[in-house]
């Protein structure tokens, strides 16, 4: 969508073949139904819930979503025959959810209520997510310079962790822990050593 919807509009229902709600391999920010009714230009609406997960590859958190009714997905209503030719032709797309081969129109409130739950769940989610991020906060303002000294003592080699933006994956040696809940390190790179402060939920464990 389009996103936003009209609620004075027809929407009708599509039932969606297997692998409809995949991520597009091309663009991971949509589905593969969504990239199919966007490419012929068809309004649709999928309601979509979020959940957070691990990114397999750089392993960071990320907002992952997931189809909120899965198998199926809503159009606006076209204006002849050929167009919904072309919707029951568009890829992904199993039937046009119908009478005798006509598509039925759904009560706007059924829709209604559809986009209500989608957003009481995003606000649920993001109400979660800000509270984990506060939590993670809270447990690294609590290490205090000696317990970071302790953890990471002088002379230590830790590995800098993939999920850091200029040093993911090297080696480095500790010079000191900071007040700042960072520590002071010599970081291995290609043209030589270099001074860094990395915040130690970077720094992975003292070998």
């Amino acid at each position: 969508m389009n996103e936003e919807t009209t609620m004075a509009a027809k929407w009708y229902a599509l039932r969606l073949k297997p692998g409809a709600g995949r991520p597009y391999r091309h663009d991971e920010r949509i589905t593969n139904i969504e990239w199919s009714l966007k490419r012929e230009g068809i309004d649709y609406y999928m309601p979509m819930e979020l959940a957070m997960k691990i990114h397999h590859r750089t392993k960071k958190t990320i907002d992952k979503r997931f189809p909120l009714i899965p198998g199926y997905a809503f159009i606006k209503a076209v204006h002849d025959e050929q167009n919904w030719a072309k919707v029951r032709e568009c890829d992904f797309v199993a039937s046009i959810i119908g009478i005798g081969g006509n598509p039925l129109p759904l009560p706007s409130a059924q829709v209604e209520l559809i986009q209500m739950a989608e957003s009481s769940l995003r606000e649920v989610y993001e109400y979660q997510k800000a509270a984990r991020a506060y939590e993670e906060a809270r447990r690294l303002q609590k290490v205090t310079q000696r317990v970071a000294a302790q953890q990471f003592p002088a002379g230590g080699v830790v590995t800098i962790s993939d999920q850091h933006r200029l040093f993911a994956g090297r080696r480095a040696t500790i010079v000191a822990a900071t007040g700042r809940n960072t520590i002071k390190a010599v970081i291995e790179a290609l043209n030589g050593l270099l001074d860094a402060e990395i915040p130690i939920e970077f720094v992975g464990q003292v070998a």
